[in-house]
């Protein structure tokens, strides 16, 4: 689904005034902000349109990094991605039999 041009416009709009104002103001850690938002204002447009963000592969990066942290520096990538199924593949290990 994608966003109206209307919509994009309107966020376009809403933020160019807003960032005027808190650039004219004395608030140091909102310009801060401001400057943040303005690096990163095209990502957040393709969000208006598309809205489709990367959070899931987020996630799961993140959860690959604490296995990795665990693992302490496991070098062996059969080893490692051994560890993920294991932590994260919501195996039924209880049916496992020898």
């Amino acid at each position: 689904m994608h966003a109206t041009g209307t919509g994009r416009m309107q966020a376009e709009a809403g933020f160019e005034t807003w960032c005027s104002w808190v650039m004219h103001s004395r608030a140091e850690p909102m310009k801060t902000l401001a400057r943040r938002i303005r690096r990163h204002w095209r990502d957040i447009l393709a969000y208006v349109d598309h809205r489709c963000t990367n959070a899931i592969l987020e996630g799961l990066n993140g959860i690959i990094q604490h296995v990795k942290t665990r693992a302490r520096g496991l070098r062996d990538m059969d080893h490692f991605s051994t560890m993920i199924h294991l932590t994260r593949g919501k195996l039924d290990l209880a049916t496992v039999t020898i």
